[in-house]
């Protein structure tokens, strides 16, 4: 059974089944769920004139707060009895989950999926 679960968290109404799926496997396997948030890597913020405002560094440190803040509710709401550790890494969303299950040493990788674009799949006409 997988003891190390990872779930890359989507801002997607798919995000709510995966976690109870996610749940009930680690419940069943007494496995560890790992939350994973994958950010774009901000530009900097600049006034009209051109000054930077806003660096790269600062507006990781606030993303990274408020993503670990909310990882962190998700966790205490959705996952209730189940041990999560929680990582937000920036960078590139297919590399950077490909990196973490390796690094995390991941048995099973739990994807939410957009039943609009699989609907979409399954009405193309194959040649």
């Amino acid at each position: 059974m997988a003891k190390r679960i990872l779930l890359p968290v989507e801002r997607t109404t798919e995000m709510e089944f995966a976690l109870r799926v996610t749940r009930m496997i680690a419940l069943e396997s007494g496995g560890v769920v790992r939350l994973l948030a994958v950010i774009p890597i901000p530009e900097p913020v600049c006034n009209r004139r051109g000054y930077v405002v806003l660096t790269i560094d600062q507006q990781i440190d606030r993303l990274a707060l408020a993503t670990l803040d909310e990882l962190r509710r998700m966790a205490a709401v959705d996952l209730d009895g189940v041990p999560v550790e929680t990582s937000v890494i920036f960078g590139d969303r297919a590399v950077e989950i490909g990196l973490e299950a390796e690094c995390f040493n991941a048995d099973l990788v739990v994807m939410p999926f957009d039943v609009l674009r699989v609907s979409a799949l399954r009405a193309e006409p194959t040649a």
